[in-house]
């Protein structure tokens, strides 16, 4: 390893000192690769064994629910090193979770059924908008603005914040009293809530008296990571506890900040320390992840679009004074056209692949995935590129793969009113007017939804067609009453099969099938139902990982490794990963910046961090390209470089050929090796 233990040690004292601060409120400042997560893991473990906090009175929250388990494992693993025994006493979760645990704890969901499950975008999209949609008669397009007018409110506070879009036409009141009366019923038979309203009635809840988190929760210590991700209502019950004697550390990177979509709010974290003056702040400065080339392209970026009252930083890549140094490769390539574009980057995966580069230490991100995913993906395909697009997310956010979803959950939780809700609507042949009429007769005949999938039908309430959709659901359910979650794929696979065979057509299943293919078979239906339900790539791996280990303790056996592929994803979806070779296609105007991020400085500056993001995943090489004409929306366009490759500082070179230099190759084999 090319980085020295005195580097280590000085970074390990910089750290050590955001460690065992006791100041009640602190900042961390970490950008990427500067040991954010061994900051967090330290922290935990010194407040029990040197402070004597008791582990159920520390709390550890992340951004999602994704996160929020990586941060678990983390924790638990790194207290279990340093003989904690009890570590796993650690709450580890989101806020989300925390304010349905405190409203579940004072009484606050005795209005639900069972605990209320959160509903997730998809089923916000393909149950409550078009649900309330039709209820109203209004298209869905109508129903989802109408219901993220709400969300902006709980989330922030305001009506009409600045990160709601502008919608052709405005929201009214009388569709926000629509909302509200359809929300009140539907909310309650499905026993469910909405993303942000939990915040927002622990935050209001605390304001007005009716309960106190501190101490419901019994915290003493809270840490908050990816801090900058967090929304104004979140700071709110953040500050909450802070205002009740809890000690807040929290942690993050404002320049990392890129969803205000979810109207992520980052000057929280830059007004920490003017909020709450007594507080100290650390900022993390070594980054051990990239090396001096890669960190000086990301970090110019940032320097040339930098978002108001930025938090000052002066991030350095620990491979300057490595032995031996590290410079690492940044590549600048311009090309005529996308299709010569692609064909460099397959080939240059070939070449590389070959050269003895894991295909895994190979990410492709892309700021556009509607204009750019396919054409990679499709060249990978023709050359027997191993790779990853992410098509599991396509088979999990099908009909089928919500089927597949629901059962599973069902299995794990029969409380699961959603999963129900899900399963009855699923299956081909069924549609919204009979899953949903079936829910209004529930509700005007004071029905329990949940009891028509256990108990006897009620006489001359359901219509054939509904009650055979009812059945159909049952049967289901029966058929899968003698599975267990700790099943593995290996048994079970010819009985999901059938169960699909029944109620989807078999393209959908031969779809199941390919998707698959992709699995351990070793792979229990718990393992399938968390590897479904995460978005985190993190997680799928460590997932895979330790089915592999369960499968080959010993490491002895030489097995196919599933995730030997390259990654093809998002700019958004690579957050928390990195490669040691990274491709960035499509920097063009229009292409990234995208089209509406032209029109709004602010969304400007959020694409700027994003591309701070992607260029930070590379440990040893960025290959960054753009082409000079493109065909959009049937249109062969001639297309401009965006500003970013200029921000960059570095040379776009036109690419004459479809693959890396003899020169080129040898140096991105020697960074490799010297990482």
């Amino acid at each position: 390893m090319a980085i020295t233990p005195q580097q280590i040690a000085q970074a390990k004292l910089i750290q050590d000192a955001a460690v065992e601060d006791l100041t009640p409120t602190v900042r961390l400042v970490a950008g990427p690769g500067t040991g954010k997560s061994f900051v967090i893991e330290g922290r935990v473990s010194w407040l029990i064994q040197n402070q004597h906090i008791t582990p159920e009175n520390i709390i550890a929250v992340s951004f999602t629910r994704a996160a929020a388990n990586d941060l678990r494992s983390r924790i638990y693993k790194f207290g279990a090193t340093q003989g904690i025994g009890n570590i796993d006493r650690v709450r580890v979760s989101t806020l989300h979770s925390l304010a349905l645990y405190i409203l579940r704890r004072t009484g606050n969901l005795a209005q639900y059924p069972s605990d209320p499950i959160i509903l997730s975008d998809w089923e916000l999209d393909n149950v409550f908008d078009i649900e309330f949609s039709r209820a109203n008669g209004i298209t869905p397009t109508r129903a989802s603005e109408i219901r993220r007018d709400h969300e902006a409110f709980w989330s922030t506070g305001n009506w009409n914040p600045p990160n709601l879009p502008v919608f052709p036409n405005p929201i009214t009141q009388q569709e926000r009293q629509a909302f509200n009366a359809f929300y009140a019923g539907r909310t309650q038979v499905y026993s469910c809530v909405l993303p942000g309203e939990v915040i927002r009635t622990c935050v209001d809840s605390t304001a007005g008296g009716h309960i106190d988190p501190v101490e419901v929760l019994g915290v003493e210590h809270l840490i908050v990571d990816e801090v900058q991700d967090l929304n104004p209502c979140d700071f709110e019950f953040i500050d909450a506890l802070i205002q009740r004697g809890v000690s807040v550390f929290i942690s993050g990177d404002d320049d990392q900040s890129i969803y205000s979509f979810r109207y992520a709010f980052p000057q929280g974290i830059q007004s920490f320390t003017q909020t709450y003056p007594n507080s100290s702040s650390h900022v993390l400065s070594d980054c051990f992840r990239c090396t001096t080339n890669v960190l000086a392209a990301a970090t110019n970026v940032i320097n040339s679009y930098p978002s108001q009252n930025r938090i000052p930083k002066n991030l350095d890549s620990v491979y300057v004074n490595s032995v031996p140094p590290n410079a690492g490769l940044v590549l600048g390539k311009r090309f005529d056209n996308p299709q010569q574009e692609i064909a460099y980057i397959s080939t240059t995966c070939l070449a590389l692949i070959n050269n003895g580069v894991s295909a895994s230490d190979i990410m492709v991100l892309v700021g556009n995935k509607r204009m750019l995913l396919d054409s990679i993906s499709q060249s990978f395909t023709q050359n027997n590129i191993p790779y990853d697009a992410n098509i599991r997310d396509e088979f999990k956010d099908s009909m089928h793969g919500k089927f597949l979803i629901s059962l599973l959950r069902i299995m794990e939780d029969t409380n699961d009113y959603v999963a129900h809700r899900v399963l009855i609507g699923a299956p081909r042949g069924i549609g919204l007017n009979t899953a949903a009429g079936i829910t209004d007769k529930v509700i005007n005949n004071n029905l329990n939804y949940r009891f028509i999938f256990y108990n006897p039908l009620p006489g001359q309430v359901f219509s054939p067609r509904e009650v055979r959709a009812i059945n159909k659901a049952v049967s289901n359910i029966q058929i899968c009453g003698n599975w267990a979650l700790t099943d593995t794929l290996n048994v079970r696979a010819g009985n999901i099969d059938q169960i699909l065979l029944t109620n989807f057509s078999a393209a959908e299943v031969a779809d199941w099938r390919t998707y698959l293919a992709l699995l351990p078979l070793e792979m229990t239906f718990q393992e399938l139902k968390e590897y479904l339900e995460t978005d985190s790539e993190i997680s799928k791996s460590r997932i895979l990982a330790t089915i592999a280990e369960r499968v080959n303790p010993q490491g002895n056996v030489q097995i196919a490794n599933p995730l030997d592929k390259i990654k093809i994803m998002s700019f958004h979806s690579s957050k928390g990963l990195s490669a040691k070779i990274v491709f960035i296609p499509g920097l063009e105007e229009g292409v990234f910046p995208t089209q509406r991020a032209q029109q709004a400085a602010g969304l400007l500056l959020e694409n700027a961090r994003l591309l701070y993001v992607a260029i930070t995943r590379a440990k040893a090489c960025c290959i960054m390209s753009h082409s000079v004409r493109r065909t959009i929306q049937g249109q062969y366009l001639n297309m401009v470089a965006s500003r970013f490759c200029q921000a960059t500082e570095v040379v776009f070179i036109n690419q004459g050929n479809n693959q890396l230099t003899n020169a080129e190759l040898g140096v991105i084999t020697t960074a490799i090796n010297t990482l």
